[in-house]
């Protein structure tokens, strides 16, 4: 699979991270669809209108991102990563995506992004990603290590929503597990 966009890359201590893009941007649908009964072939009287709830404001929805690791545990690959230089000696390597949904109706802009291996933070960087209301984005994610052991690996995402509102949330805790 080719990568459709590089999102970062962080070298720490003895290990390396890189994530991609994959796949597509899930957006939400827009309505429900309507699937006619089986059991009841004639059309049902119609409802009684009545005057809809009046709908919130705009502004007053807030972006929040929820991310979930799949598979989390991670095992031992061991596939090569040679795409990336400090990963070509390193036989040492594990690979999970991590999936953002955006949960509270505002699309989002993923602007800064903190990668941690084994409890050590690496650098901020600004991946630009976009999260649309109510949809998701998944990242590939690969580390490669110099040691076969375990580590953990950890994701701090931050941004701003389409009202101009900041969010953060700290990614779950992943266990790479070793050879």
């Amino acid at each position: 699979m080719l990568p459709t966009r590089s999102a970062s890359l962080v070298v720490l201590l003895a290990a390396a991270l890189a994530t991609t893009t994959c796949g597509q941007v899930e957006e939400a649908p827009t309505a429900p669809s309507s699937v006619p009964s089986r059991s009841n072939p004639s059309p049902a009287p119609a409802p009684t209108p009545t005057a809809p709830a009046p709908a919130p404001p705009a502004a007053a929805a807030v972006g929040r991102i929820q991310v979930t690791i799949n598979p989390n545990p991670v095992p031992f690959s061991g596939q090569p990563i040679t795409d990336i230089a400090s990963c070509r000696d390193r036989s040492n390597t594990w690979f999970y995506d991590q999936v953002l949904r955006e949960t509270g109706g505002v699309a989002v802009t993923v602007t800064e992004r903190v990668d941690s291996f084994d409890g050590a933070a690496g650098s901020r960087s600004n991946p630009g990603l976009q999260v649309p209301a109510n949809g998701s984005l998944t990242l590939c994610t690969r580390w490669c290590s110099s040691t076969a052991s375990a580590h953990t690996a950890q994701t701090n995402f931050s941004g701003t929503d389409a009202n101009g509102r900041n969010w953060n949330t700290a990614g779950a805790v992943v266990r790479l597990m070793a050879k």
